[in-house]
């Protein structure tokens, strides 16, 4: 079977591996306490085995220094870290771990500028890309911006969104990067859009569809055959979970709700489940991982739990 870009790059099925995550969950950095007390912001990284049976996750290392609302994305290898909020409270370094073993992260490169966004971007395992981001000097950003995960270097321009948005999640199928709403201006203005671009390729978003629900603050991962958002808040705390097929363009299905309601949570994924972590919903930091099985509708399912409650954090998975 070829890789996402060669003859077969639609051909990837749940219960394959993919190339942007695997069987390690990875969890990072974020706003953090305990069960609403001891509040702080982490440097912090956990991991688990989300192939395997239920279970809580473990110590992994630290990242360089305190961040939260930061980005990340993945490669079966690599889990790169990318900007948040420290201090300085806008932050342009990026680092990385080698997923498979332990240790504290390494410097990847640079943003061209500081900023935040919603921590689960889109990768196809070669490339990383990340958009809409919240930017020093201004609000929020309509720029779209990509590394190569495999080679430590500095970020290079991608192309725009449909308008400037503050803190859209992101999943891929291995060919196409999805954005999923997030805040339009300043205002702020929360929407339902979904964009789109092709990660191997380099150019402007294009509409995809709309989820049915006007949301910010959601989280989002997929494999190849669906990706899902969930979570996220519009006048009070949601528990949706939707899905869209992201080899064609429309609006959302209904998937299921989570086990509870709560926003800036986060996702990872293997080839056959997606991971739902963290967030602030009953508790203000929430411990809790959660899966659901792509190929099935339904609720989420109770995993286990990370080493401390978070939620604005960073996930990522692989080998």
């Amino acid at each position: 079977m070829s890789g996402p870009f060669g003859s077969s790059q639609w051909m990837y099925k749940s219960g394959e591996t993919i190339d942007w995550g695997g069987t390690r969950g990875i969890f990072a950095g974020g706003t953090s306490g305990n069960g609403g007390t001891a509040a702080g912001t982490a440097d912090s990284i956990d991991y688990v085995d989300i192939g395997g049976s239920n279970a809580d996750a473990s110590d992994f290392g630290d990242m360089s220094s305190v961040r939260y609302s930061l980005m990340s994305v993945c490669s079966t290898a690599r889990t790169v870290f990318m900007g948040g909020h420290g201090p300085p409270y806008y932050q342009n370094e990026m680092s990385y771990i080698t997923t498979a073993s332990l240790g504290n992260t390494t410097d990847f490169g640079d943003l061209d500028v500081g900023g935040g966004g919603a921590g689960h971007q889109c990768s196809n395992g070669i490339r990383g890309v990340y958009g809409g981001y919240q930017r020093s000097g201004v609000s929020y950003s309509d720029e779209i911006d990509y590394i190569t995960i495999a080679t430590t270097g500095n970020s290079t321009t991608f192309g725009d969104l449909d308008t400037v948005r503050g803190g859209p999640s992101g999943s891929s199928n291995g060919v196409r990067g999805l954005f999923w709403a997030g805040n339009i201006n300043a205002t702020p203005a929360h929407n339902k859009y979904i964009q789109y671009v092709t990660i191997a390729s380099t150019g402007n978003a294009t509409n995809f569809g709309n989820m049915t629900r006007i949301v910010t603050a959601n989280g989002a991962c997929g494999n190849a055959d669906r990706n899902i958002s969930f979570g996220g808040h519009y006048g009070s705390l949601q528990d949706t979970i939707e899905y869209v097929n992201p080899a064609s363009t429309s609006d959302t299905s209904d998937f299921g709700n989570l086990i509870n309601a709560q926003y800036m949570n986060n996702g990872a994924e293997t080839a056959v489940r997606g991971f739902i972590t963290g967030g602030y919903g009953n508790v203000a930091y929430e411990d809790t991982i959660s899966y659901i099985t792509f190929a099935t509708t339904g609720n989420a399912t109770d995993f286990g739990n990370m080493t401390v409650g978070r939620y604005s954090h960073a996930t990522g998975s692989g080998a």
